[in-house]
C-alpha cells in the first residue's frame, strides 16, 4: 500500500515539475491571455489575430515547444471563446491552471506574453491596460518587477 502511495505522490511531482513542452495548459494559458488581449475593445479583428499569430509564432520559447500549426489552433479556439461573457470566463480559468506551478516562472510567462502582444502594435491601449492588470492579478503577478 505504502509503495502505491509513494508511486502516486511521485508520479504528482513529475507532473509538476513538468518541461513546459509537455504542459498543453502552459499553452492554453498563454492563448488565453492573448485572446482576452486582443479582445480588450470588445472586438478581434483580423489585424489583432495576425498579431497574436506572430507573436506566439516569433516567441523564442514557445516557437520550439509547439509546432505552428498547435499554436495556431489553440489561438483559434481562444480567440472564439473570447466573444461572449462565458467564454471570457472560461479563459480566465485557463490562467488558473498554470498559477502556483514552477514557482510562478509560467505566471510571469503568460503575463509578459500577453504584454508583448498588448505591445505588438507600439501602443498600449486603456483597455489593453485594464485586462493586463486582471491578467496579472488573476495570476498572482507582480506587473511592477517587468517596468524596466
Amino acid at each position: 500500500m505504502f509503495g502505491a502511495l509513494k508511486k502516486a505522490f511521485k508520479a504528482g511531482a513529475k507532473e509538476v515539475q513538468a518541461d513546459y513542452s509537455h504542459n498543453k495548459d502552459y499553452l492554453e494559458a498563454v492563448c488565453a491571455a492573448a485572446a482576452l488581449v486582443a479582445n480588450a475593445d470588445g472586438e478581434i479583428e483580423d489585424s489583432e489575430r495576425s498579431k497574436v499569430e506572430r507573436v506566439l509564432s516569433s516567441h523564442p520559447v514557445l516557437s520550439k515547444m509547439y509546432q505552428q500549426n498547435i499554436i495556431a489552433q489553440t489561438a483559434e479556439t481562444m480567440f472564439k471563446r473570447a466573444k461572449d461573457a462565458s467564454g471570457r470566463q472560461a479563459l480566465a480559468r485557463e490562467l488558473d491552471d498554470i498559477k502556483g506551478r514552477d514557482d510562478g516562472k509560467m505566471a510571469e510567462d503568460v503575463y509578459l506574453i500577453a504584454l508583448d502582444v498588448a505591445n505588438a502594435d507600439g501602443e498600449l491601449e486603456p483597455q489593453e491596460d485594464a485586462v493586463l492588470k486582471k491578467i496579472a492579478a488573476r495570476l498572482g503577478v507582480d506587473p511592477t518587477r517587468f517596468e524596466f
